[in-house]
């Protein structure tokens, strides 16, 4: 409604901030990391959760922590994880087959997709079994659970707001405040832990190629340095599915491909084609985080690929920026601009990646190390996990869609960010109802 750049009232007197999707804009902001840095009002909550690592560093410590980091993201290390992501799906399609019979069964999918995912950052993180039947598993899902409800609360959307007007507030002796996430102490724990065992010199998890790395020479870590991460793509894969189930040609289409691919070779189904679209066009509508905010320290000028017109008539074609200015960034509003996308731009429709002509230049889309996509920005803190999560993302949709046929329930669910894109349920977070068929395979 309002075009592409914008400056609006902030909360609670706050300053001014500037919601910009124009994507020269966003590509010079991702490009100059850290001139914008992410809002302080976001650290205590980045700390609580995930600990002093990669989302909560900026400036040296950032690329320190990134280069650090790095090797156990590489193309071929993301291969190697593979299997072990394959083992955590597999036992969840052999729960999921456990919990049907041969007639149509309705599941919550939040029930299994991220035990899966959970249990996939266990074994590609540390080597280490987070599945939902042992104890570390169970107690970080059920703080999750309530972490989802927590987050869709109105107290929830107002505390990072009073910490950004307040910042002492993030100090006070508050147990919310002060007291660590389950996962964040599961993870120090187990991290602890194998610290105090030889390193394995033929793990392919993160940790061990890190110990690997350190041991070899390569790094020089500080031991007052944390690295701890904590992430899931469990929100996009449900979501996906809700779509597949609601778009049943589109389902019996995509099992089609896997169907007559019949492979078990990780490559090859990585490489099928309309897997790959269905994955985009996941990504596309169900970005994990609606917006990414940034604070410039430092004067600058945003050059904007399409011109402004101002309320005073003036034509301007850049921003200037000074020191302490605000900026948003809408992931969803730049993956679902019909100027961009189509007409079609709020559906489900796979078929727009692999018809020829059906997007444009890759000059007009986002920017994003995957598909144009901004999801996972770009630039010096481009996500280091991005292809692992898309890695994991197409094997767990394979898996399903190959194994069972999803039904809609009918159930009206609905998406909210909380703090990631989650299905909620007459205001119940965590909640994905959808009718379950196993498929046999002769």
């Amino acid at each position: 409604m309002l075009g592409p750049v914008y400056r609006i009232k902030s909360a609670l007197w706050q300053s001014e901030v500037v919601v910009i999707s124009d994507h020269l804009g966003v590509k010079h902001i991702f490009d100059q990391a850290y001139t914008y840095i992410k809002s302080p009002a976001f650290q205590p909550l980045v700390v609580k959760v995930g600990g002093r690592g990669l989302i909560w560093a900026e400036g040296d410590e950032h690329r320190f922590q990134r280069k650090m980091v790095s090797p156990a993201f590489s193309i071929s290390a993301i291969k190697k994880m593979g299997p072990s992501v394959m083992i955590c799906i597999d036992k969840m399609i052999q729960r999921i087959q456990k919990e049907c019979n041969d007639k149509l069964t309705m599941l919550n999918m939040c029930e299994y997709v991220p035990a899966c995912t959970l249990a996939i950052i266990g074994q590609v993180g540390f080597g280490y079994g987070f599945g939902p039947e042992t104890p570390n598993g169970k107690a970080i899902l059920d703080a999750w659970q309530k972490d989802v409800q927590l987050f869709s609360t109105f107290s929830a959307f107002l505390a990072p707001i009073l910490i950004g007007i307040f910042p002492w507030i993030a100090k006070l002796p508050i147990k919310e405040f002060q007291e660590d996430s389950t996962a964040k102490k599961v993870i120090h724990m187990i991290g602890n832990e194998l610290l105090q065992e030889p390193p394995n010199m033929d793990g392919t998890d993160v940790f061990s190629i890190l110990v690997r790395e350190s041991w070899e020479g390569k790094l020089k870590p500080d031991g007052e340095r944390h690295i701890a991460g904590f992430s899931t793509t469990s929100g996009v894969v449900q979501l996906v599915l809700l779509d597949l189930a609601q778009k049943p040609d589109t389902q019996a289409k995509l099992r089609a491909e896997l169907v007559a691919a019949d492979s078990s070779n990780i490559d090859d189904i990585e490489s099928l084609p309309y897997l790959d679209a269905v994955t985009r066009e996941g990504l596309r509508l169900r970005p994990t985080s609606h917006d990414t905010s940034r604070v410039a320290i430092r004067d600058d000028v945003i050059p904007l690929k399409k011109p402004v017109m101002l309320s005073n008539g003036e034509t301007v074609t850049s921003i200037p920026v000074k020191a302490g200015d605000s900026f948003v960034i809408p992931f969803l509003v730049m993956n679902s601009d019909a100027q961009v996308w189509g007409p079609d731009a709020h559906e489900f429709v796979p078929e727009r990646w692999i018809t020829e002509g059906a997007l444009p230049s890759g000059s007009e889309l986002p920017h994003g190390p995957y598909s144009h996509l901004s999801n996972f920005i770009d630039g010096p803190r481009v996500c280091i996990g991005w292809r692992l999560a898309v890695q994991e993302i197409k094997l767990i949709l394979a898996s399903m869609i190959k194994n069972f046929e999803f039904r809609d329930t009918g159930v009206k669910v609905e998406k909210y960010f909380s703090p990631t894109v989650q299905p909620f349920v007459n205001g119940e977070g965590a909640q994905l109802p959808l009718q379950v068929i196993p498929i046999q395979h002769y």
